[in-house]
């Protein structure tokens, strides 16, 4: 009884879907997306919007340089002994990193990536208040 149903089930399944592909379209229906106008959004989302895509786009960037800082300051404190050496020439079996540092660097990232995009909002608005003197 058990299969009977499954196999029912998937056949119904399979043809709703057929059904469905060859339904048409209503003659005289616009399907394509409309532009969004600029009145649709205010000002404050679209800027929060510019932050956030510029806040995420730089944060690998930002992670990155906050990794390399952190290889080559703790290489010049350990007086440089190999097994701290920066990225690109650690040797297997060099130190790893506590989660405390971790954190510290994650949080160094993140912090960079909202300043710069603090920085592009303040340059925007001086700009605007430019164009308006």
């Amino acid at each position: 009884m058990g299969k009977r149903l499954t196999l029912v089930l998937i056949a119904l399944s399979v043809l709703s879907g057929a059904v469905q592909s060859q339904e048409q379209p209503v003659v005289g229906a616009d399907t394509d997306p409309e532009e969004y106008s600029e009145q649709e959004f205010s000002p404050f989302l679209r800027d929060l919007r510019r932050a956030e895509i510029i806040m995420l786009g730089t944060f690998p960037v930002t992670l990155f340089l906050s990794l390399e800082a952190y290889d080559i300051y703790r290489f010049a404190t350990s007086g440089g002994a190999p097994e701290y050496a920066p990225w690109p020439f650690r040797p297997p079996g060099a130190v790893g990193y506590t989660g405390k540092e971790n954190l510290g660097m994650f949080l160094a990232a993140i912090s960079t990536s909202v300043l710069i995009a603090a920085a592009d909002y303040i340059i925007g608005r001086v700009r605007v208040k430019r164009e308006l003197e």
